[in-house]
């Protein structure tokens, strides 16, 4: 089936996901001449309004899978964890309309996602986003996320995709990505309409199942520990993290006959964070073996670790 959407409205779509110096370059490749003074928004018009119709076909047929490639593989990063942006919360907010909010965390920045992908608007579905690409119609990694979770949902057939090529492999990548609610530990997953991505190919989709919730660590031995600092708000505060091997690790419960062994995941290795008084208070050392509750957290620095430890056991 042909794309519905016209060719400029398009490649502006695909220009949003390129930096400055690669519009620039794109300029420099149809010998196109005083655009140095534009800024990123009017330099993407001025290109468009200065291509022939023919060049702008040619630059699509150039350009739009390495874009969409690159948007795409982005997408599985965040749903495997390995991206500096974790996915914090997918939403079904309207079931009949289709309708996702995915939100996502960074560092020190958040970013919310809006996808609708309905019969009627398939050929350029309704979505919006925060951050720079989506906020202008751009096909970002945040909206690739959605579009994966919408497969899942079975909110559309990819026989029926216009809008764009996909990558030849497309289908068969994001086969193995199971859509399901979050885990019952987790007090917060007992509405429904949340979901959770989770790659089953991935080396970390064990612990991608158990992300943003709260677990126990039934045992593990201390590795190695590390003091650390951070600092915040020009306060420096001091913490310990630990890397565990053999984990023992499954949602946190609430009475022991809610405990399933089938929920048990086992991780060779995995970092805990602890305050600087829980260390003073139990004084840990390599190769004790502990117990504890928190948080399953993606850390941009420091990838998949436990926080909000409140209190360690020996074992």
């Amino acid at each position: 089936m042909k794309r519905q959407v016209d060719n400029d409205t398009y490649l502006k779509y695909l220009f949003q996901s390129l930096t400055v110096d690669e519009l620039k370059q794109i300029c420099r490749d149809f010998g196109i001449k005083g655009f140095s003074k534009f800024k990123r928004a009017d330099l993407i018009s001025f290109i468009l309004d200065t291509l022939a119709e023919e060049e702008i076909e040619e630059t699509i047929k150039e350009k739009e899978l390495g874009i969409i490639s690159k948007e795409i593989n982005l997408a599985l990063k965040k749903i495997n964890g390995e991206d500096r942006e974790s996915i914090t919360e997918i939403k079904i907010v309207n079931p009949e309309n289709h309708e996702i909010e995915i939100s996502f965390s960074g560092f020190n920045w958040k970013v919310g996602s809006f996808l609708s992908i309905t019969p009627n608007n398939i050929n350029d579905p309704e979505r919006d986003c925060d951050c720079r690409v989506g906020s202008n119609m751009g096909l970002c990694s945040h909206f690739w996320v959605g579009v994966i979770q919408s497969l899942k949902e079975g909110y559309f057939n990819l026989k029926d995709w216009t809008l764009t090529e996909l990558p030849e492999n497309f289908e068969e990548v994001i086969k193995p990505i199971r859509s399901s609610t979050p885990h019952a530990g987790d007090q917060s997953a007992t509405v429904s309409s949340k979901r959770s991505l989770i790659d089953e190919s991935s080396d970390s989709a064990g612990l991608m199942k158990y992300i943003n919730s709260s677990v126990s660590i039934y045992e593990g031995e201390i590795l190695n520990i590390v003091e650390k600092q951070s600092e915040f708000q020009g306060n420096i505060s001091v913490y310990y993290q630990l890397t565990l091997k053999n984990v023992r690790l499954g949602p946190r419960i609430a009475r022991k006959s809610d405990y399933h062994e089938d929920d048990i995941i086992t991780v060779k290795e995995l970092n805990v964070r602890i305050s600087e008084k829980l260390q003073n208070d139990n004084h840990l050392i390599e190769k004790e073996k502990i117990k504890v509750n928190g948080k399953l957290d993606k850390d941009s620095f420091s990838g998949i670790m436990v926080k909000n430890i409140r209190k360690v056991q020996k074992l």
